[in-house]
C-alpha cells in the first residue's frame, strides 16, 4: 500500500486539527477557498500549493504547525531542511509525475481524513443515544416529580379540608351549648 511521506503525514494531522487555520493561510497566500471549506477542498488546495512550489504558504504552514502549542506535533522531526525540501520530498521532477504523485497523496490524505470523520461520526452517534437515555430520563423524573406534587397538593388540600371541618363542627358545638 502507498504511504504518505511524513510531510504530509504531518500536514494532514495538522488539516484535520486546525482547518481553520490552513483556510486562513490558504487566503492569505491568496488561494482562493469557498465560504464553507470541506476537509477535501483544504487538502486539494494545500496539495495544489505545493505542488505549485509556493513557498511562502510553505513556510506559513510550518511556522503555524511550529508554534502552535495546542497542535500534538513535534516540529524537531520535520527539522529545516524539511520545510526547504517539502515540495521535492513528496513530488518527483517531471510535471506529469508530479500531478500522478499530487494526486495520490491528495487522495491518501482524504482517505485519511474521511477515516477520522468515520470515527468521528461513530462517536457523535454514541454521545447522541446517551443524551436521548439522559433526556429520557429527565423527562420521566420530571413528571414524577410533577405527579408527587399534584399529590401532595392534594393531600394538604384535603387536610386544610379536614382541618376546616372539624374547626366548624367544634366552633358549631360550642356556639350549641353555649
Amino acid at each position: 500500500m502507498n504511504k504518505l511521506p511524513i510531510q504530509l503525514q504531518i500536514l494532514e494531522e495538522f488539516i484535520w486539527e486546525k482547518p481553520q487555520v490552513v483556510v486562513e493561510i490558504l487566503k492569505k497566500n491568496g488561494i482562493s477557498v469557498s465560504n464553507k471549506p470541506t476537509f477535501p477542498e483544504i487538502i486539494d488546495k494545500s496539495v495544489k500549493a505545493i505542488l505549485d512550489d509556493n513557498q511562502s504558504f510553505v513556510k506559513d504552514v510550518f511556522k503555524a504547525i511550529e508554534t502552535n502549542d495546542e497542535a500534538n506535533f513535534d516540529p524537531i522531526t520535520l527539522g529545516v531542511s524539511a520545510l526547504l525540501s517539502i515540495g521535492s520530498a513528496i513530488f518527483g521532477s517531471r510535471q506529469a509525475k508530479k500531478n500522478r504523485q499530487a494526486m495520490l497523496n491528495a487522495t491518501l490524505m482524504k482517505l485519511a481524513t474521511e477515516e477520522k470523520l468515520t470515527y468521528a461520526n461513530i462517536q457523535a452517534m454514541k454521545e447522541q443515544g446517551r443524551i436521548e437515555i439522559a433526556t429520557n430520563t429527565v423527562l420521566e423524573y420530571s413528571k414524577n416529580l410533577q405527579n408527587n406534587a399534584t399529590a401532595q397538593l392534594r393531600d394538604t388540600g384535603l387536610f386544610i379540608g379536614i382541618l376546616a371541618m372539624g374547626l366548624a363542627v367544634m366552633y358549631s358545638t360550642v356556639q350549641i351549648f353555649k
